[in-house]
């Protein structure tokens, strides 16, 4: 099983170093335009692939990406009908980005910010202690694996969970579903919190916009770990500004890294973080890119591929 690599951003094979070798015997890696037989290739390993990427490789049937999010390669021109593309899905991974989500959701909660700053200015002054977990509804964009495992932690700790997804999904005990457009503005308008996991599509594409924020009450908190594509930064801006957002935490930009000159760097407000929420292992990355070969080499679908008309 040949698999080349498919970056410009990234030199894969230096950051994959360990699970090349631990894969050593039953995956073949080469380098894209190596001068490798090209019609060898069968599978890929991607990450923001060239343009063109796919174009040299006239048998390559899978593609997998090197994250929980395959948009990087869902949205390369050259990518053709019959490759399927295939996301890393990992328990870890749920797990990490839960306790992010949880962190900054107390941090809303029990006022951490106001404290922060009155240690800054040297003011010795409580708060109240903050208000119970039940006093806090949170509301949850996207609803997949690791929307899941944030719900049912965050529900687990008293506080009212809301989700949102596309289609609906089984009810889940302490968490209150919600799906289609009319289903938004109401997870909406019952959310003091927002938590967007959503994955990037067309229609996700600058959802976090004065619309969405206007649905909200007035005072809401954002928890964007989604897709830096899913905001409109000047809406958080005018949001902030207005008081229709008491605050944000972003983790994920248009740019990255974030241009110096950013108004989010010094925003007083906005809690930043480098796309740092979560990562999945290189295991967890290595495993799928075994389990992904033996599925080509059997000719059925790999495990984790995307559903290309949803785009996750």
């Amino acid at each position: 099983m040949t698999c080349v690599f498919l970056s410009r951003t990234i030199n894969l094979r230096k950051y994959l170093t360990n699970e090349i070798a631990r894969l050593d015997g039953k995956v073949n890696f080469v380098d894209h335009l190596d001068g490798s037989n090209p019609a060898a290739v069968s599978m890929a390993v991607g990450w923001h692939p060239h343009a063109d990427a796919f174009d040299h490789y006239p048998n390559l049937k899978a593609a997998c990406s090197i994250g929980a999010g395959a948009d990087s390669i869902l949205n390369c021109p050259s990518l053709r009908d019959g490759i399927d593309v295939v996301r890393v899905v990992e328990p870890a991974q749920a797990q990490m980005m839960s306790g992010f989500v949880i962190w900054n959701v107390i941090y809303h909660q029990r006022q951490f910010g106001t404290y922060l700053q009155n240690q800054r200015d040297h003011v010795w002054k409580r708060l109240g202690g903050g208000r119970r977990p039940s006093e806090v509804p949170i509301g949850i964009l996207g609803y997949g694996a690791i929307g899941a495992r944030v719900a049912s932690d965050l529900a687990m700790l008293g506080f009212p969970v809301r989700v949102w997804s596309r289609s609906a999904k089984p009810p889940t005990p302490g968490v209150t579903g919600f799906n289609g457009s009319d289903g938004l503005d109401a997870m909406l308008a019952g959310s003091e919190v927002l938590v967007n996991l959503l994955p990037l599509t067309e229609e996700t594409r600058g959802i976090l916009n004065a619309n969405l924020f206007a649905k909200m009450p007035r005072g809401s908190y954002l928890i964007q770990v989604g897709r830096g594509e899913h905001s409109v930064d000047e809406d958080i801006l005018d949001a902030l500004a207005s008081g229709q957002l008491s605050g944000a935490t972003l983790d994920v930009f248009h740019t990255e890294p974030l241009t110096k000159d950013h108004p989010f760097w010094s925003h007083p407000q906005i809690v930043l973080t480098p796309h740092d929420a979560c990562e999945v292992t290189m295991t967890a990355i290595g495993d799928t890119i075994l389990a992904t070969a033996e599925a080509v080499q059997a000719g059925v679908q790999p495990k984790d591929s995307v559903d290309r008309s949803r785009g996750y």
